[in-house]
């Protein structure tokens, strides 16, 4: 008898191991990327290459199951300058994501932007479908992620609100797929949805995640 699949699965972070469901790129030495212990109940990024890194970038993320789901976390994180970001990432490979990015701005401070790359082999080229973005509030901030079929929605909301934000267009979510793009590694990893960081300051900054969701969605 096959068991009914759960609605619903949250990662707490409460252990010092990463949980099953989770992967990370590239790397032997995990710790450069991640880390369980540093902050009891978080899981806390440490900046490294950029988002369209092939070497070290950090990236904690679980396979999208579904056609339509519903991911979300809660992140802490003071940029000093646009070259850290963090946030929640639909991601196939360097050519193929969308990611919901919390940075700093000359004139907004603290913003949240989308970064994409929508299939554009071989040039890696980023798009920012909502330009510099919406200036933040301090404190902690909720991100999410509904995909339904091919259309990508991000939210947001600060701490203490009761409504989620939408930010920036529908996107493609059929270009992170196998399918979706061309060229080298076009069709290889999977699509999957999860956190990452990334300081090219060198300085490593660090995003702290206090749990993460995915749900399934009819």
């Amino acid at each position: 008898m096959q068991r009914p699949e759960p609605e619903r699965v949250e990662a707490e972070f409460d252990s010092v191991d990463l949980p099953r469901e989770f992967q990370w790129l590239r790397t032997p030495e995990p710790d450069r990327l991640f880390s369980l212990t540093a902050r009891a109940s978080h899981l806390r990024l440490y900046g490294r290459e950029s988002i369209g890194s092939w070497f070290e970038f950090s990236l904690v993320a679980r396979r999208q199951e579904h056609h339509r789901f519903r991911a979300e976390t809660i992140i802490e994180f003071d940029p000093q300058t646009y070259q850290q970001v963090a946030g929640l990432t639909h991601y196939y490979n360097r050519y193929k994501f969308h990611a919901l990015a919390v940075t700093w701005h000359e004139t907004l401070g603290r913003c949240i932007t989308i970064q994409s790359c929508p299939g554009d082999y071989p040039g890696g080229r980023l798009t920012f479908p909502v330009g510099s973005g919406e200036a933040l509030p301090a404190g902690r901030i909720r991100l999410a992620a509904d995909v339904r079929d091919n259309a990508l929605q991000f939210s947001w909301r600060a701490e203490g609100e009761d409504a989620w934000r939408p930010i920036g267009p529908v996107l493609d979510a059929g270009v992170v797929s196998d399918e979706g793009g061309a060229g080298e590694h076009g069709s290889f990893t999977g699509a999957f949805v999860g956190m990452f960081a990334y300081d090219i300051t060198g300085g490593a900054m660090a995003a702290d995640f206090d749990r993460f969701s995915y749900r399934r969605q009819s």
